[in-house]
């Protein structure tokens, strides 16, 4: 009985210290350590005919590393450009180091990012671009005359094939002047106000600009006049072209050689030129990349270039008359006046000798396609091989082409002859 109590009290007592008993502590496995990775973003920003833009955005969580950008054709990649990862959005232009891409080509690309001892470590997505295609010659044209003596167009914008306005001055019944003219797609209307105009552009069919005596604006539904809006744009008068990024981000040129930017909601003279040049058109690539030119009745010209922090004086050889200007990329861009003119990183030069004065030229980024225009019917069209001389073929009247609207495959010029104003529409 003795042997029974005794057991049974160890074996109460042994289980009174298991349930006592703590479980030893968990320990935590080890964590690897963190690989930090940087993303590599590539988008196609624009195509031409000869090169390609392309866009890349990145993170930079290790700034000890550079960014690799490749060009992939046949199985074989060209290193195209290699910047510090610590740029975090740029714009590479692929332009074969300046002996350009082929024509019509498709190329991939793709960016890596190297450490310091330069081992490839992430990898971007893959983009696909194609050159463009030179066009053909195989136009088509419409010839339009409208308004009495004195009328005149002078520039031409619009939003699609089918919403298309020219500005000037169009005279009916000898007294009642008409600034716009409409085109629908099937015939041109007359717009009574605002009056004689002499630059236009926007960035809809609700949302355009045009300027000459002040300045004004279309809603879709009415023109508003903002000349009195601000001081400057009213003790700025008169203006001769326009261009802009956006309703916010604006520039009007003048008729002494200024340059004034609306914001949209006040107006600053952002360059001086020379007092007595026209500032006869501007164009930019973006909000940090516009060139103004102009002329005057003796030198010195106008050629004026912002870089998104102040304007300065075009670094450009000679003294020669220019009156348009288009931009096909940042490094390459057409100007317009005593010829046409190319400038091609820093090389400025002429290309064509066209034996009238070009008043005007245009790059369409669609199709790589570049009108010019000037006196004595002339047109000239370059398909992205050569350059072809219109003049005289599609009128003959002694027809002076102010400005061009491109838009697809299809081409606008306005002017005037000695007796009316004068527009044409090719079709390709």
């Amino acid at each position: 009985m003795k042997i029974f109590l005794f057991a049974a009290a160890f074996i109460f007592l042994s289980l009174i210290l298991l349930s006592c008993k703590k479980d030893n502590p968990v320990i935590p496995p080890i964590k690897p350590p963190l690989v930090l990775k940087d993303t590599l973003l590539l988008a196609v920003e624009q195509v031409t005919l000869r090169s390609i833009v392309v866009n890349i955005k990145t993170t930079a969580h290790i700034p000890n590393s550079i960014v690799e950008l490749y060009r992939q054709l046949d199985n074989s990649d060209t290193l195209v450009a290699e910047y510090p990862i610590t740029v975090k959005d740029t714009t590479v232009l692929d332009d074969n180091k300046g002996q350009e891409l082929q024509l019509n080509t498709e190329y991939k690309y793709y960016a890596v990012r190297r450490d310091s001892i330069g081992e490839k470590k992430d990898t971007s997505n893959v983009v696909t671009a194609k050159t463009l295609a030179p066009a053909n010659f195989n136009y088509t044209w419409q010839e339009y005359s409208i308004g009495e003596p004195g009328s005149v167009l002078y520039e031409i914008w619009g939003s699609d094939e089918n919403n298309v306005y020219a500005c000037g001055t169009i005279i009916i019944n000898d007294t009642t002047v008409y600034g716009i003219i409409k085109w629908n797609g099937t015939e041109w209307s007359l717009d009574k106000k605002p009056g004689s105009l002499l630059g236009i552009y926007g960035f809809s069919s609700e949302d355009i600009w045009a300027v000459g005596g002040g300045v004004w604006h279309y809603n879709g539904l009415v023109w508003e006049e903002y000349t009195y809006k601000d001081p400057i744009i009213d003790n700025n008068r008169s203006y001769t072209s326009i261009w802009g990024t956006s309703s916010s981000d604006l520039y009007f040129g003048n008729g002494v050689g200024r340059i004034i930017h609306w914001d949209g909601y006040s107006a600053e003279i952002v360059y001086y030129g020379p007092n007595g040049v026209y500032v006869n058109d501007m164009d930019g690539y973006s909000s940090d990349d516009i060139i103004g030119v102009g002329t005057g009745l003796v030198p010195p010209l106008l050629a004026a270039y912002y870089d998104g922090a102040s304007w300065n004086n075009l670094p450009i050889s000679g003294n020669q008359s220019l009156n348009a200007v288009s931009f096909v990329t940042r490094k390459h861009i057409y100007f317009s006046g005593e010829g046409i003119f190319e400038m091609k990183g820093d090389i400025f030069s002429q290309i064509y000798n066209s034996n009238y004065y070009v008043w005007a030229i245009e790059y369409n980024k669609q199709t790589g396609v570049t009108v010019a225009s000037g006196a004595s019917d002339g047109v000239y069209i370059n398909n992205g091989i050569e350059w072809r001389d219109y003049t005289g073929a599609i009128s003959n009247d002694n027809t002076i082409y102010n400005g061009i609207f491109l838009i697809n495959n299809t081409i606008f010029c306005v002017g005037r002859n000695d007796t009316q104003a004068k527009i044409i529409i090719g079709r390709n």
